[in-house]
């Protein structure tokens, strides 16, 4: 995931929770969700395709692969890590989830578990 630019991960993590809410992402709604031009995603499936990370075909519904599904999950959970962190320490928890947002590309893993464990003391406590 340490390859993957930020703007790659989001889209990532917006064809996710396209296909929770679906089971697939349109390039039209990837592209309303992250505030961006078709043409942009469409380059960018064509990307995350070459990568593995999702199944792209033009004029069909992209789904993340095997290798992308692991990719979600992780940045997946380590906003909830960090969006927990950030409530535990007072934060509200829009300013929680914002803040995870903006954080949770920029943590390695040893870091995400050094939190979790935090949290799991602080909520034991």
């Amino acid at each position: 995931m340490s390859c993957l630019s930020l703007p790659q991960q989001n889209y990532i993590e917006t064809i996710h929770e396209l296909c929770l809410e679906h089971d697939h992402a349109h390039t039209k709604a990837i592209a309303e969700k992250l505030d961006i031009r078709m043409a942009s995603v469409t380059e960018a499936m064509l990307s995350l395709s070459a990568q593995g990370l999702v199944n792209y075909h033009a004029r069909q519904p992209v789904t993340l692969t095997k290798e992308g599904m692991k990719v979600a999950k992780k940045l997946h959970r380590r906003h909830q890590i960090l969006a927990d962190f950030f409530s535990l320490i007072g934060c509200n928890k829009a300013t929680a989830e914002n803040t995870a947002c903006k954080v949770e590309h920029n943590i390695d893993d040893e870091v995400t578990s050094l939190i979790e464990k935090l949290n799991k003391k602080l909520t034991t406590e």
